[in-house]
């Protein structure tokens, strides 16, 4: 349970780096985050250039039913500290980029 909390941190404080392009709602319990992101994308558009572009893949929201506006799924449950820190840099980055 320590190590996934040290993952959870890792991953908001590297979201806080692009806070002025998504929210990041609380998720109590949950090993993922539902990033509400700011941008006239599409979510699968935004998701094809984050797999294509920046090799970070997440899920669009809509898959979960969210359609008003561009929503992405990031998990982080089964990943191990330094590959979480890869891909969520990877992902900071590329929404700093496309959105």
């Amino acid at each position: 349970v320590r190590e996934l909390a040290d993952v959870r941190r890792l991953v908001l404080e590297h979201l806080a780096e692009v806070a002025d392009v998504v929210t990041v709602p609380p998720a109590r319990g949950a090993m993922y985050f539902l990033l509400k992101v700011r941008t006239a994308r599409r979510d699968m558009e935004l998701v094809e250039a984050l797999i294509r572009d920046y090799r970070v893949a997440v899920m669009p929201g809509s898959t979960f039913g969210l359609t008003d506006g561009c929503y992405l799924r990031v998990s982080y449950g089964a990943l191990e500290k330094p590959t979480v820190a890869e891909g969520v840099a990877r992902l900071v980055r590329g929404l700093r980029a496309l959105a």
